[in-house]
C-alpha cells in the first residue's frame, strides 16, 4: 500500500481548504462528492529500450496501465481516496528477468494546477519461462478538504513516469510499444495546452 502524506497537506491547505470557507453552516451534514481519477493521457504505456535504440525494434519491454478502480470514503480531516492500478509488461527480450519502471500520482485542480505530485518505483521480475506478467500497486490520498462536497473540483492523475523521448515515441505510434498488451481502460483529461510537452 502506497500512501501519498508528505507534503500534501501544506501542499494543498491553501487552495483545498480556502475554496471551502464560507460553506459551514448549521444543517446536514454535506454529501461526499469523491473526485475523479484519470490515466493521464500519452502516459499510459511506456516502451523500454535496448541501449542505442529508439524504434519498435528495439523496445526492451514495454509496461501499459491497464486499469484503475479508485473509491473515497470520508477522513478526520477531508476525504481519503483508495486507488488500484493494475499494470501489463511484455518483454522481447529473453536474456531480461528483473528490473523496475516508475509512475506518478498527481493531484490537479480543475484547472489542470498540478497541487502534489509523487513517483513511485515498481520492481518486476520475469520467469525464465515467460515474457509477460500483470502486475498491481495500491496507494490512497488524503485531500484535507474542509468542504467534502467539493471533491469534483480536484482529480488524481496517474501515469508511467516517461522521459520525453518515451513521450514523443507514445505520441508518434498509433499502436502499443509491445505486442499483446491490452488496450487501457481510462478515461482521458480534457486536452492539455499545446505547449505542454512533459508528463505531469
Amino acid at each position: 500500500m502506497r500512501y501519498l502524506l508528505p507534503g500534501i497537506a501544506a501542499t494543498l491547505a491553501a487552495g483545498l481548504v480556502l475554496s471551502a470557507c464560507g460553506l459551514f453552516g448549521g444543517g446536514k451534514e454535506t454529501k461526499l462528492v469523491c473526485p475523479a481519477t484519470f490515466i493521464a493521457p500519452d502516459a499510459d504505456k511506456m516502451a523500454v529500450f535496448k541501449p542505442g535504440g529508439s524504434g519498435m525494434s528495439d523496445v526492451s519491454y514495454g509496461v501499459r496501465i491497464t486499469n484503475l478502480q479508485s473509491k473515497c470514503d470520508r477522513a478526520d480531516k477531508g476525504i481519503r481516496v483508495d486507488t488500484q492500478i493494475s499494470f501489463r509488461l511484455v518483454s522481447n527480450d529473453k536474456s531480461l528477468r528483473t528490473g523496475a519502471f516508475e509512475y506518478f500520482v498527481s493531484v490537479v485542480d480543475g484547472y489542470h494546477n498540478i497541487l502534489t505530485k509523487k513517483t513511485y518505483a515498481m520492481p518486476f521480475e520475469f520467469d525464465a519461462r515467460m515474457h509477460d506478467l500483470n502486475k498491481q500497486d495500491e496507494l490512497y490520498e488524503n485531500l484535507p478538504l474542509r468542504d467534502v462536497g467539493t471533491g469534483s473540483n480536484y482529480a488524481i492523475v496517474i501515469g508511467l513516469q516517461l522521459t520525453e523521448a518515451q513521450l514523443q515515441f507514445n505520441r508518434a505510434a498509433s499502436r502499443s510499444p509491445s505486442v499483446s498488451i491490452q488496450p487501457t481502460v481510462s478515461v482521458a483529461l480534457p486536452a492539455q495546452p499545446k505547449n505542454s510537452a512533459s508528463t505531469p
